[in-house]
């Protein structure tokens, strides 16, 4: 008899940004004190050719605690049978025409609504990866540097300098941040050769605007990817979110959900003060707290500790029953 090919989904920690050393911007060390100490499991990639990343930010509204940065991480040569299933989804509850996202904001009622406890379950039985959602205390106004005038203004000269766009000092902040995770993440869970594809929501970094643009931006993940994998990728390629939408928003549609209930959860712990909102939300809150085989969910929060300085934590979401 022939034993059975052993499916490689998660592996075990301790995981280390190996290349992170004293001479790294704050905000590297603090990724790798994060993955040293917070991160017990990732997915295993180590026989997929192609992984994915999808994103999406929260918290730019006034009343949000936190901003918070929700990534999808996966192994996109096995998206098919996802692709199919919510093909058939959407055909069952006729959402095939008028193709949008499952976007948090927006699943009060109608179709969506309906749909939403079959997606949820779609994403967890058919996505191999994780989604991590990276919860930053609105009271850091830097992650870079002690203080915010000082960090922020090397940041943009330096960028200026090296011919990475002309950014405002929350634009550099915001574009570092997120291109620092997604490569510190990247360096656990790619391996040499492997393509690495980033989608990401229409959203400030990625726009085409006078003094920067999503080239400029796309630029600055390869530099920053440079500074964490000691490994060679085969393709790094970048899109943003068509206006034709797709499965790859179905796939965008997982960091939205996990941003958005992150973000309500968190605000709910700071204020004692029940999350507006139906079964929904409920159903997004339980699914987000609810582990997974193939799905890997992780969610961080750095905070301003009561001395000034700052900390982390992985929030462990419990299921009400």
């Amino acid at each position: 008899m022939v034993a059975p090919i052993e499916q490689k989904i998660k592996k075990v920690g301790p995981f280390k940004l190996s290349k992170v050393t004293d001479e790294y911007p704050y905000f590297s060390d603090l990724l790798n004190r994060i993955v040293q100490q917070s991160i017990r499991e990732l997915p295993d990639f180590s026989d997929d050719s192609k992984i994915a990343v999808m994103s999406d930010f929260g918290g730019e509204h006034s009343s949000a605690k936190f901003h918070t940065y929700s990534f999808l991480f996966l192994a996109y040569n096995k998206v098919g049978p996802f692709e199919e299933k919510i093909r058939e989804l959407r055909k069952k509850y006729g959402l095939l025409e008028h193709y949008s996202e499952f976007a948090y904001k927006n699943l009060s009622s109608g179709a969506k609504a309906r749909a939403l406890p079959e997606y949820l379950q779609l994403v967890d039985s058919f996505i191999h990866g994780a989604i991590i959602t990276i919860a930053i205390d609105k009271r850091i106004e830097t992650v870079f540097g002690a203080q915010k005038k000082q960090a922020q203004s090397v940041m943009v000269a330096q960028l200026k300098e090296e011919g990475l766009g002309e950014w405002h000092g929350p634009g550099a902040e915001k574009v570092l941040r997120i291109v620092n995770i997604i490569a510190a993440f990247a360096s656990l869970l790619t391996q040499e050769n492997q393509r690495l594809l980033w989608y990401s929501d229409r959203d400030l970094i990625n726009e085409d605007g006078k003094k920067w643009n999503f080239t400029h931006t796309q630029k600055i993940l390869v530099r920053v990817l440079g500074m964490y994998l000691s490994h060679r990728l085969d393709v790094v390629g970048f899109a943003k979110s068509f206006k034709e939408k797709g499965h790859l928003d179905d796939l965008l549609s997982v960091p939205d959900l996990a941003a958005g209930v992150v973000q309500d959860l968190l605000l709910q712990n700071e204020t004692g003060e029940d999350i507006p909102g139906g079964d929904e939300k409920a159903m997004i809150m339980q699914w987000i707290a609810t582990p997974a085989r193939y799905l890997s969910k992780l969610t961080i929060q750095i905070v301003r500790t009561a001395d000034g300085g700052i900390g982390f934590g992985r929030v462990d979401m419990a299921v009400k029953r």
